[in-house]
């Protein structure tokens, strides 16, 4: 699409984790107001909410991450590569086989090897934490101390110590500072996507809701 992948922009100065890493080089600047990252998630999120409840059959992705979300020219998400992705009969609820990015594989997945609503949801709430602080899924970047291996390790941490605002990507900050309903667009929305995040990757499966984000909201 016009605007290639968003791990192009989220990340432009190289991908990892099975990330896109050619094409034109990006900059990032296109992302970096809050506005653009809060539609692009509620794209993402529509996309996946349709695939999930309103397409029969259902179809599972396995394969969420930021290369697997095109951009179009207005800088709107679409889902895309459904290579990895499957279908599942009317009167069942997972599919058999692991697939997927590690940093996006939900715990029980990579362990029952069964694909469900929840794991697709698992992956999107990794993207939505990579989304609002602008950090991989696993990256050394962000690793403090041992515990810290994976993006949800840290920010569970910052929100535990009452920093959840620390999370917020710099580059956002800096594309706010100069406009004030941006600044509070920003402050507001991010504490409440990042807790949304926290939600929809719990290690914990049964406390992860099958519907993803309300597309009206």
């Amino acid at each position: 699409m016009t605007n290639g992948s968003l791990d192009q922009h989220l990340f432009p100065n190289g991908s990892r984790n099975g990330g896109s890493s050619t094409g034109r080089r990006r900059t990032g600047a296109a992302i970096r107001p809050w506005a653009t990252r809060y539609e692009i998630v509620r794209d993402i999120a529509i996309g996946l909410h349709y695939v999930h409840h309103e397409y029969e059959p259902m179809v599972l992705h396995r394969d969420i991450k930021a290369s697997n979300v095109m951009l179009d020219s207005s800088f709107r998400a679409r889902l895309g590569d459904f290579g990895l992705a499957c279908t599942v009969a009317v009167n069942r609820n997972s599919a058999t086989g692991v697939a997927g990015t590690w940093g996006y594989i939900a715990p029980e997945y990579a362990i029952c090897g069964k694909a469900t609503r929840q794991t697709d949801i698992y992956a999107l709430g990794v993207l939505i934490l990579e989304l609002v602080t602008g950090k991989r899924a696993l990256d050394d970047d962000h690793v403090v101390n041992s515990d810290d291996m994976h993006i949800t390790d840290w920010v569970w941490r910052l929100h535990g110590e009452g920093r959840l605002s620390e999370c917020l990507d710099a580059a956002v900050l800096a594309a706010a500072s100069e406009d004030e309903e941006e600044q509070m667009g920003a402050g507001e929305d991010a504490a409440r996507l990042l807790l949304l995040g926290l939600a929809r990757s719990n290690p914990n499966p049964s406390l992860v809701e099958n519907r993803p984000f309300d597309p009206g909201g």
